[in-house]
Order: structure tokens, then sequence, then C-alpha cells
């Protein structure tokens, strides 16, 4: 008899969980779920592979985010993916920067940084948003915040990602962790953050959405 609630629950588990993943995936719908497979297994059979020879995927997974508590973040320096249609329904990203002068009260001259961002909304029509920032008086300074801005990118808060996610039916904690901290910020989760969240409450590497997030939230830009 225990034998037979121990299947019963595992089939009700593991219908759960596909119940989960198609409906995802039905609302991202096909060309945004074949993008993001297609990076998550070059993510896992590349990157971790090269940094994590000898170690198993999960284990990979794993090492690279007690690496992450060790501040080392060689893995996620310099990797900025092409535009496409997976990248602006997760993020609006920054589509042209630029420099403007403005007179302060006193009368001295500062100057305030523009970033125009560019997304999908959930028809699929390209979107614009704006943003300042107010700088330096030093032209260098100036200039490294500008090649910043350049890589930034927002959570695209009108997208079929997050509405994808967001419908997921009996979401897991992690999903709520995620959905939670990206709505308060509305930029990606520290990679420090995320990865000791992951490790102190022991979240299951291997489901499908955990390893989506830790690669969209860490390493897709």
């Amino acid at each position: 008899m225990k034998k037979i609630a121990l299947i019963t629950f595992t089939f009700i588990i593991s219908f759960t969980l596909f119940s989960q993943q198609k409906e995802f995936e039905k609302t991202l719908g096909k060309e945004n779920v074949e993008t993001l497979n297609s990076l998550i297994e070059n993510f896992e059979t590349k990157t971790l592979k090269n940094k994590y020879p000898n170690l198993k995927t999960e284990n990979a997974y794993k090492e690279f985010l007690k690496d992450i508590l060790k501040y080392n973040y060689s893995l996620l320096e310099n990797k900025i993916f092409p535009e496409s249609k997976l990248k602006l329904n997760i993020y609006c990203v920054s589509d042209s920067t630029w420099v403007e002068e403005r007179e302060l009260s006193s009368g001295k001259k500062s100057e305030m940084i523009k970033t125009k961002y560019k997304c999908l909304n959930r028809n699929g029509k390209v979107i614009y948003s704006s943003s300042i920032s107010y700088c330096c008086n030093e032209k260098s300074k100036t200039l490294k915040h500008v090649e910043n801005q350049k890589e930034d990118v927002q959570i695209n808060f009108n997208s079929i990602y997050l509405k994808a996610l967001e419908e997921i039916p009996n979401k897991s904690k992690f999903v709520e962790y995620y959905l939670e901290n990206i709505k308060m910020t509305a930029d990606p989760i520290h990679p420090f953050w995320m990865s000791q969240y992951i490790l102190k409450n022991d979240i299951d590497i291997n489901d499908y959405f955990t390893k989506r997030l830790i690669f969209i939230n860490m390493f897709y830009r």
C-alpha cells in the first residue's frame, strides 16, 4: 500500500511539473522556447563544461553558484548576447545613450546621461522608454558611465516572458522569489543574492525553471 501511494504521489508531482512547463512554453511561444533551450544547452555543454570539466551538470551548476559566493564573477564577464526576440521579451535593452548639458540652480553647468530603451510588448510590437541619470563633473567618469549604460538592461514588465512566469500554476518558491525581487527593483537579481538563496534553501538545480532562471538572471544580457 505504501509503495502504491508513493508511486501515485510521484506521478502527481511529475504531472504537475510537466503541466507547469507546458503552460510556460505555450505562453512564451515556440520561437522563444527554442531559442532559450538552445542557449541553456550551450551554457551547460560549453560554458559550464569548460569551466568545470570533471563535474556532472548538476554539480557544475552548484560549483558555479559557490564561486559566485566567493566573489568569483569570471563567468559573468563580457557576456553580451546578440539582440533577439527572446532578449527583447525578457529585457528592455539600451537602444541609444547620449550626454546633455544642464544648468543647475547655482548657475553651474552639469551633465546628464539619457538612455533610450527598447523592448517588445505582449503583442510583439517594439516599444520604447527612457531614463535620465545625473553623473559627473569629470569627463572621463561621464564617458565611462555612458559605456556602462550602453550595456544596461531593465526588466520588461510588459512582456510575454513575465506573463508566462506569472501564469505558472502552483509556482515553486524559487519562481516566486524571482518574480518578487525583479518587480521590486526592475533589475535582475544580484548574482550573489540569488546564489545564496538557491544554496541556502536547497533549491532543486535540476528543475526546469531553476536552470532557466539562473541562466537568464545571471548570464543572459
